[in-house]
């Protein structure tokens, strides 16, 4: 009996460790090293404002073969704050059942640090870059996730990236979202007629 039990133990370790292998092959984070290592204030000149805003610097390096990567994939690239939110609302669009990892916050979270040029404090820059470093690792380290066409031209594709997630229609989708939970809020606050009737009865 004890030969049985340390063979079944045996047998049942053998395949945890065939599903684990299997489940890591499908992690893009094993198979590329991605990393945010740098921020840059830029100026956006127009109608004679000028309106300054931060992006970051995205490297990937891939560490194999396991994963395909287009084309013209690029090594390194720029990315706004708002392209982040653009990709995690899409994910969070495209797959309801998983939990997206958060963004880091974009603005500081005390009223008294909120004056125009908080945004742009060095310390605050390098937090949101580590966060931002750490939602790309999450998703890349999610089996479902981090296989996503657009996902991995967020990482990788420079020209159209941006015309490609619009035309998934995310936006729609996710004001169509957004409409049906403001009317399951309102139907929440509708009174039902008979406890008005004993209300004003009262």
């Amino acid at each position: 009996m004890a030969g049985l039990d340390k063979t079944s133990t045996s047998e049942i370790n053998n395949v945890s460790r065939n599903v684990e292998s299997l489940d890591n092959s499908k992690i893009l984070l094993n198979h590329m090293e991605i990393s945010v290592t740098e921020s840059e204030k830029r100026a956006n000149s127009a109608l004679n404002i000028r309106d300054y805003y931060t992006v970051y610097l995205i490297e990937t390096k891939p560490l194999d073969g396991g994963f395909q990567l287009p084309s013209n994939s690029l090594g390194m690239l720029w990315r706004r704050y708002t392209e982040f939110e653009q990709l995690r609302s899409y994910l969070e669009i495209s797959y309801p059942s998983i939990i997206i990892p958060p963004l880091p916050e974009k603005r500081p979270l005390y009223t008294w640090q909120n004056s125009p040029t908080d945004t742009f404090d060095p310390d605050f820059i390098d937090r949101r870059r580590v966060g931002l470093e750490n939602f790309l690792h999450r998703v890349a380290s999610h089996p479902d996730l981090c296989g996503d066409n657009l996902f991995i031209g967020f990482l990788q594709q420079e020209e159209g990236w941006r015309e490609s997630i619009k035309e998934t229609g995310y936006i729609h989708l996710a004001e169509n979202k957004l409409r049906s939970i403001n009317i399951g809020f309102q139907s929440l606050k509708t009174v039902d007629p008979r406890f008005e009737k004993m209300k004003n009865y009262a």
